[in-house]
């Protein structure tokens, strides 16, 4: 074998081991330093040692803004900046669109710069696959690259292509990891149980350690839902705040007109970059969760979105539903037995509030002469008597798993089948009422015993359908009933002397097998056309022994098949 044969197969040997030597140092930076950063700017280094470069950088394509990115530098030491200076994003751009290395000198790259012109430099793009186009690489130094470097360049990009891959696959790993933490954070905030307004802040807290936002804010509608009102905000001088405010507001209302995230970035005014988020909880719109940053920050990206809508969402389900418990502990915590409460709470996907058009069946009961009995008694006596009589209707009307949904002066009114579908509502309204007449006797007898004069009630009751739900003004709501049938029970009441429980036709329909009634033949009432019957009961078939008032004994006995919630 000739000489030079031999000479070139031990180039080639050695070209060879260098080059398995680059491969296996490129995959040890893979398996050591999973981190993007860190392990692209080990590569860079080591190309940079290898080659003998005076500048060695890497750009990738940003995968959701699609532009050019430096992502890691190797200078040496002593060099000025001039030449790094030249290596703009547009250069970037240029060796992307290469389909191989390529060597230029610094005359053809940088032709009106003289000082420049003695540089060599080589520009490697990496491509993944076919066509798919990752970014580059470029390497610079005073003397030009050989062959034999142009070849283990190749050889690296080969294997760098894989390691950004990894590195774009651990960072969407790591963005996962850190919307699930986030998300368990939040939760954490709502098991803290703290006031609502703490823990809005709590939250925004959060958002600013997470995100490079300048300004966290949390905008609630009013409680007459017409107006957008600052709840919480990060800046803690609201002078400063005060200027972006009309921004907000705008960027704000654009979001929730859209019903979706809405991101705004090198806004051409005081705010450089801002996002707001639409808050709903049960399908309704109630707020704007929202970042900002002024001139000079940073702008948000994709995953700045992804990371806010996590936010939002969990916001949505861990932070605001305590709210809307809050309003409904607020309209029926009072109104309701604490066990028809908690089954409320178990349902977050029902609004209870919500108006409904229902048929169930309302009672009413109130004192006769109680206009008489108040001439006639002292003012300390008769609230205490008048209390202790409230008290006790109420005690009955939650026993028998109705709702309590006013008092009136003395007349005490319950709704029995909402907000939880009751199909027997009517028996248990009249187990009710029964159970009032009996409760009250116990407390006559002891006024009357204390020189009291006595003061029986009257209880009437209707079924029907009525419009049910949360009514009244910002200031003040009420869980109630409007309709036909509420009203006819009231007249029915009015109607009802002392010691009786009058029922409507409907209701007697629905427990006629049940109850023992006599008719009451012609009776007229206000706002209703025609004469009526009403049904005065005096027990049910299924209570032979008297009704104790601290029971419910409609739990034991559910009664006849007719007992059935009628379809509206």
């Amino acid at each position: 074998m000739e000489y030079k044969s031999i000479t070139a197969l031990q180039r080639e040997l050695e070209t060879s081991q260098q080059a398995l030597a680059l491969i296996r140092e490129i995959d040890e930076i893979r398996d050591t330093k999973p981190e993007p950063i860190a392990m692209l700017t080990a590569i860079v280094n080591l190309l940079a040692n290898e080659m003998e470069t005076d500048l060695c950088l890497l750009a990738l394509r940003n995968q959701e803004t699609n532009i050019m990115e430096l992502k890691a530098v190797h200078k040496r030491d002593g060099l000025s900046d001039h030449l790094v200076e030249r290596i703009t994003r547009e250069l970037a751009e240029q060796i992307i669109q290469l389909n191989k290395t390529t060597r230029w000198s610094g005359e053809t790259l940088f032709p009106d710069e003289e000082r420049l012109h003695a540089w060599r430099v080589t520009a490697v793009p990496i491509i993944m696959g076919i066509d798919e186009r990752l970014g580059g690489l470029l390497l610079a130094r005073t003397r030009p690259f050989t062959n034999k470097e142009i070849y283990l360049l190749g050889i690296a990009e080969d294997h760098i292509d894989s390691a950004v891959i990894q590195g774009y696959a651990h960072h969407e790993q790591q963005q996962r990891l850190q919307e699930l933490e986030t998300i368990y954070r939040i939760d954490r905030i709502r098991d803290l149980a703290q006031p609502f307004d703490d823990m809005l802040n709590a939250v925004l807290h959060e958002l600013e350690g997470l995100m490079e936002a300048e300004i966290g804010f949390i905008m609630l509608y009013n409680q007459s839902g017409q107006q957008l009102e600052m709840r919480a905000a990060t800046h803690q001088d609201l002078f400063e705040m005060s200027p972006h405010y009309r921004q907000i507001y705008e960027i704000a209302n654009i979001s929730l007109r859209q019903g979706s995230l809405v991101c705004r970035n090198e806004r051409q005014d005081s705010l450089h970059s801002i996002m707001c988020l639409p808050l709903i909880l049960n399908e309704r719109v109630i707020g704007v969760l929202g970042v900002a940053n002024r001139q000079g920050q940073d702008g948000f990206h994709q995953a700045d979105q992804r990371l806010l809508s996590a936010i939002g969402s969990q916001m949505d389900t861990a932070i605001f539903e305590s709210l809307e418990l809050r309003r409904l502990r607020q309209v029926l915590g009072r109104s309701v037995d604490p066990r028809i409460m908690e089954q409320l709470l178990s349902r977050p996907d029902v609004d209870f509030l919500e108006g409904q058009r229902l048929f169930l069946t309302v009672l009413y009961a109130d004192i006769r002469g109680s206009t008489s009995l108040a001439e006639r008694t002292e003012p300390e006596r008769l609230v205490q008597f008048i209390n202790r009589y409230l008290g006790q209707m109420t005690e009955v009307v939650l026993a028998h798993k109705g709702t309590l949904d006013k008092f009136v002066g003395d007349e005490v009114m319950a709704l029995f089948g909402a907000p939880v579908q009751q199909p027997d509502h009517a028996i248990r309204a009249v187990r009710a009422g029964l159970a009032m007449q009996a409760a009250h006797e116990e407390i006559l007898r002891d006024w009357v015993a204390e020189g009291g004069d006595r003061a029986p009630i009257g209880v009437g009751i209707a079924s029907g359908e009525m419009i049910v739900g949360a009514m009244g003004s910002a200031q003040r709501t009420d869980y109630t009933v409007i309709g036909k049938a509420a009203n006819l029970g009231a007249r029915i009441c009015s109607a009802a002397q002392g010691g009786q429980v009058l029922i409507s036709p409907a209701t007697y329909e629905l427990v006629q097998d049940q109850v023992v009634a006599t008719p009451i033949n012609g009776s007229q009432f206000k706002g209703v056309t025609g004469l009526i019957t009403v049904y005065h009961v005096s027990e049910v078939k299924d209570d032979r022994r008297k009704v104790d008032h601290g029971l419910d004994k409609s739990d034991s006995r559910r009664g006849s098949d007719r007992q059935t919630q009628r379809p509206v």
